[in-house]
């Protein structure tokens, strides 16, 4: 039986150790982009928000000429439309709901908005924010969230693994948990205060086998049985037959 020195391990302190980071770092470029996506479209959302309020204070109307529409994934409906103020022609393009307008015809005129100042900020008049993007954008952050959760634990249990005290411990129980093992153990640390913790693993153990348990001496609460999963360092010396 393969057991570990527990002096020789902790004269390694802080340890040199690595840890596999490509799962996170994969996990986090996909959330990433989870949240950009409809991030980018709660930003047009705002700003069409923003001038519909603008435009509706300070805005002339005009009829415009549809030049292409379509119903969008939403339900909604793109409109590309031209105007003319002054003998100078304007082009401008929305999503809108279909609770304000169905689908118009290319050739359909259209209710256009436009600042007199600038003819070129423009928008349809029953033009209507759509929250769709919103909700998107909320839910991208509770998964973005979820993901920096992920990054917290792993920077922790990599403290625990560079700067955590080795010493035995006892098994206490041992169920199976799918493919792994949940086990339970019980341990004393440096400065003779009792713990107890669990942690998954591949291996089983029997109630009062001897088992490594790693500790943060700061945070005795903060265990895991050593060497810890995910985490390899050098194990010159600490290995010995038993």
């Amino acid at each position: 039986m393969i057991k570990i020195n527990v002096s020789a391990a902790n004269a390694k302190i802080p340890r040199k150790v690595q840890c596999d980071w490509s799962g996170i770092q994969y996990l986090c470029f996909l959330l990433i982009l989870v949240v950009l996506i409809p991030a980018w479209g709660a930003y047009n959302d705002t700003r069409n928000s923003y001038l519909n309020d603008i435009l509706h204070r300070e805005g002339n109307e005009t009829n415009g000429i549809v030049a292409e529409s379509h119903s969008t994934r939403r339900s909604g409906v793109y409109v590309r439309y031209r105007f003319s103020v002054d003998g100078v022609s304007y082009s401008g393009h929305a999503n809108m709901t279909v609770v304000h307008y169905k689908i118009p015809a290319p050739g359909t005129q259209i209710p256009i908005r436009y600042l007199p100042n600038d003819p070129r900020v423009n928008q349809p008049s029953n033009w209507e924010w759509d929250w769709g993007h919103i909700v998107y954008f909320l839910l991208g952050l509770v998964i973005l969230g979820g993901a920096g959760n992920v990054i917290i634990v792993a920077l922790r249990e990599r403290t625990l693994a560079r700067k955590g005290i080795v010493v035995e411990g006892e098994v206490t129980g041992c169920a199976p948990n799918q493919k792994l093992f949940t086990v339970y153990y019980e341990f004393t640390t440096k400065e003779n205060v009792w713990m107890e913790g669990s942690t998954e693993i591949s291996e089983e153990y029997e109630a009062g086998a001897t088992i490594p348990v790693i500790y943060l001496r700061g945070n005795p609460k903060r265990n895991d049985v050593y060497p810890m999963d995910g985490f390899s360092d050098d194990a010159t010396g600490i290995y010995e037959e038993g």
